[in-house]
């Protein structure tokens, strides 16, 4: 910064309000500094930069798959959320790497706080045994336990109320849930919401792949068990029930309606009905919380108890449901 006042001909606090923005410069000062920096390729010390304000102004955000554009989704709002606060977003996917290098830049100082989305209970655990120490927020799946961390999910039970409803009032009555894993509170949430509607709904579980809808709907199909319609955890898991269906003999919706959940950007060129989850929104307000906690943290304060925030679903119905047949498939 020194070298830069002296070439640009003003003094170093100028040039920190230049690249601070914290104090207004005349617009000609300022334009004369940034083409000092730029001929010189000038880019701030991070480390240096910590040592002095106590911020990296960098955060971290743990996701499942970033391949998943629901999560792609997710983080892009994140992003937009701390980039407007002037701050730098890292991404771990854990389809690539292990959350333990994540972990250790939240502890070192490199990140200033962190954004999770739960996906293995030993991960999870670890995170929230930081929480008080490190702003953690939390998103998309509620941590077990009453761990009192800020926490934005999609309205899960609403959700799988929408979908019993528009299957129930279509007629359906012998109806096949293809879930995700238990030990998800999303994904029981949507069973439950479901089920008051169609209360004698068969429930079998899988992860939430396309992988899992094919198996899930041909263990069905095997069983003899029969079904007029698949509600199905997720976007994807609906892809492979409908797979499987097809292969079958079975056409959609004509013989088995299928419903989803999430609308992931292939939905809509399938023309699935699902449930769309505000995936955007619950990426810039897990961002929003993320910056309220690292103030709270600035302040001398730590987490305080708070209940997870809820962000309203909307049922998109498209061409995979119809009325029920007659006769249940098969």
């Amino acid at each position: 910064m020194q070298q830069i006042a002296r070439i640009a001909g003003v003094s170093v606090t100028t040039v920190s309000h230049v690249l601070s923005g914290n104090r207004p410069v005349s617009p000609r000062t300022a334009d004369r500094v940034m083409a000092v920096i730029r001929q010189y390729d000038y880019v701030p010390v991070s480390a240096a930069r910590r040592l002095k304000v106590g911020h990296s102004s960098l955060v971290g955000l743990v996701v499942p798959d970033l391949t998943v554009s629901y999560f792609a989704q997710l983080a892009k709002g994140v992003e937009l959320a701390v980039e407007s606060a002037g701050l730098g977003l890292i991404i771990c996917s854990m389809s690539l790497r292990t959350p333990r290098r994540h972990l250790d830049l939240l502890r070192d100082g490199t990140m200033d706080g962190l954004v999770h989305l739960p996906f293995a209970a030993r991960v999870d655990e670890e995170i929230a045994a930081l929480a008080g120490d490190y702003p953690v927020v939390i998103a998309d799946e509620e941590l077990a336990g009453d761990t009192g961390l800020p926490t934005v999910v999609a309205d899960n039970l609403q959700g799988g109320r929408l979908v019993g409803r528009h299957l129930a009032e279509r007629g359906h009555r012998r109806a096949l849930i293809v879930a995700g894993p238990e030990t998800m509170l999303s994904s029981a949430q949507r069973v439950v919401g479901i089920k008051e509607h169609l209360p004698q709904a068969l429930v079998l579980r899988g992860d939430f792949t396309a992988e899992a809808g094919y198996r899930l709907v041909d263990e069905a199909l095997e069983s003899g068990f029969g079904f007029t319609c698949v509600a199905a955890g997720n976007d994807e898991q609906a892809l492979g029930a409908m797979r499987r269906l097809r292969a079958a003999g079975l056409s959609v919706p004509g013989d088995v309606s299928v419903t989803g959940f999430d609308d992931v950007a292939v939905a809509d060129a399938i023309g699935l009905t699902t449930v769309r989850q505000p995936a955007h929104d619950l990426g810039i307000r897990a961002g929003e919380l993320l910056l309220q906690q690292i103030a709270r943290f600035d302040a001398g304060e730590r987490r305080a108890a708070v209940s997870p925030e809820l962000l309203p679903v909307a049922f998109v119905e498209r061409r995979t449901t119809a009325a029920a047949r007659a006769r249940a498939a098969p």
